[in-house]
């Protein structure tokens, strides 16, 4: 008896592993700063191609990504005007850490956008890989 209950609950224990597992999938559109870093370099000058920074303008005068776009995440009319944009150009979202991109991520699925991806960790994670960032002040610029 003591044998078959414990059989159950070893059977009982691998399907919910099992389970579980299926729930726990990584998402492909979260790019770590390397692979990023080749998305905007397989990208570079194609019209389609939009690097989305949805940090404050004071975050992105302390450094940014080339050719990178502000859209402040925190702006009132943010969803709007993301909503504006055209839902075929590929994007590459990030923000500091990857808390407010990872909002944007979100909100792109439910507005149908077809092909978005998320810095993983942010400007924070790009800075931490050694990659380059633009530090010149610059006004930062909108999407078109």
């Amino acid at each position: 008896m003591k044998t078959r209950i414990l059989a159950f609950a070893a059977a009982a224990l691998l399907v919910m592993a099992t389970l579980l597992a299926g729930c726990v999938r990584e998402d492909a559109r979260l790019l770590e700063p390397q692979a990023a870093f080749e998305l905007i370099g397989q990208n570079s000058g194609r019209n389609d191609f939009l690097i989305l920074d949805v940090r404050t303008p004071g975050e992105f005068r302390q450094g940014y990504i080339a050719g990178a776009v502000l859209l402040d995440y925190y702006r009132p009319d943010f969803r709007e005007r993301f909503a504006s944009l055209d839902r075929n150009t590929t994007i590459l979202t990030y923000c500091h850490s990857g808390s407010r991109s990872s909002s944007v991520l979100a909100l792109a699925d439910k507005l149908g956008f077809k092909r978005v991806f998320d810095l993983r960790g942010g400007i924070v994670d790009w800075k931490r890989a050694g990659l380059p960032l633009v530090r010149d002040g610059a006004a930062p610029k909108p999407p078109a």
